[in-house]
């Protein structure tokens, strides 16, 4: 039997962040009892929109997973006493390409598995969700996947693993991510097939975002039309949910004017190397940069992932700007109504550092058929 509060299996999301992974699971019939998150502001984005205006009932607890006996007394202390599923995506600083400097086996985020270990030991549920960069899969030769899966069948969870590319669950974004699935009873463990595997088919960056409002560079206009009601996409259409003439978190970078006149030079798919060497004089070694620094994204194609939005420095496919958070949401796949909180670094941080929750929403309806079985 599933436990049920109104009729749905139970979930619990750890390290959670703004909500992509809890987005995706009550997207798909699940009740998410609670989520636990370190930030304060992600916390809070958590709170706005599966506390307070989607009434889902989450109890959104702020802490540090390393305090795992307080977390585990908090979650009892608001009555979670049973869990169906336990998800979430543990830092991942330590595997990725993105942050090669600290990038190894002993970063001490990597313990942060441990953790979500002890959590799933606390309440024993029926499946474990995992989700983390893709990196993760190859690094130290597959010896860092072995030690996870070992760290669960120790506490009596068979585990498998599988790579999933955001882009082909109808996500307008090319973002593969790896998540591990494990069962301690008698079920296979199921992974979603790809929704979409033609590239023809894959929704573009103009689908998703061109029906959202023209924007200057900089700007601190939170709440704004929509800039186009007609000739909707049907990603638009799923994005905005409804009739509504408004749309929030389209805040937007400000870049001086040295950066701006050389986003002009840049043409859809270009990047750095299109920019006049006398406009990138402070770049002692241009060599070093990577294909993503002054990226302009094409419209017709999905986006490159979605990341760090100061490092990346993704450029709008028409305007001489970079992405507003909305656009960058949209993108990701989270829907118009949900509202990202705090200044814009901490907007933008939120959005880039996500599960795409239609990503996730694929993820959670295996699980959900694997918990009917």
């Amino acid at each position: 039997m599933v436990n049920k509060i109104n009729q749905k299996p139970v979930a619990i999301d750890l390290f959670s962040g703004a909500g992509g992974l809890s987005e995706g699971f009550i997207m798909a019939g699940f009740h998410v009892a609670a989520s636990v998150e370190k930030n304060k502001t992600a916390a809070e984005t958590q709170r706005c929109n599966h506390t307070h205006w989607k009434k889902c009932r989450t109890k959104v607890i702020n802490d540090d997973l390393r305090n795992t006996v307080e977390v585990i007394a908090k979650l009892h202390a608001e009555g979670i006493e049973a869990v169906d599923v336990v998800v979430g995506g543990p830092p991942c600083q330590g595997f990725s390409r993105a942050n090669m400097r600290t990038r190894n086996r002993n970063n001490s985020d990597n313990e942060l598995f441990q953790q979500f270990v002890s959590i799933v030991d606390a309440y024993k549920p029926k499946i474990i969700v995992i989700e983390n960069v893709a990196d993760l899969a190859v690094f130290a030769n597959g010896e860092v996947v072995d030690d996870i899966i070992a760290l669960f069948r120790c506490i009596g969870y068979a585990v498998d693993v599988a790579v999933l590319n955001a882009v082909n669950f109808g996500v307008p974004q090319k973002r593969r991510r790896v998540f591990f699935i494990g069962t301690c009873y008698k079920t296979h463990v199921q992974f979603p097939n790809s929704e979409i595997t033609d590239p023809a088919k894959f929704v573009s960056i103009w689908d998703a975002i061109s029906d959202l409002p023209p924007l200057a560079n900089g700007n601190t206009i939170d709440e704004m039309p929509y800039g186009s009601n007609v000739n909707l996409t049907d990603y638009q259409r799923k994005m905005r949910k409804g009739g509504n003439t408004l749309v929030r978190n389209n805040l937007v970078t400000r870049n001086n004017d040295l950066v701006i006149k050389r986003y002009s030079f840049i043409p859809q798919g270009g990047n750095w190397r299109d920019i006049p060497d006398e406009l990138m004089n402070n770049y002692t070694n241009k060599e070093r940069c990577h294909q993503r620094i002054y990226h302009r994204l094409p419209e017709n194609k999905p986006a490159a992932t979605i990341t760090n939005f100061r490092k990346s420095m993704l450029i709008h496919p028409r305007e001489n700007r970079g992405l507003s958070v909305r656009e960058a949401a949209r993108l990701q796949s989270f829907q118009d109504d949900f509202i990202f909180c705090g200044g814009i670094l901490h907007q933008q941080q939120q959005v880039a550092n996500a599960v795409p929750p239609l990503l996730a929403r694929a993820v959670a309806k295996s699980v959900r058929r694997m918990l009917e079985m």
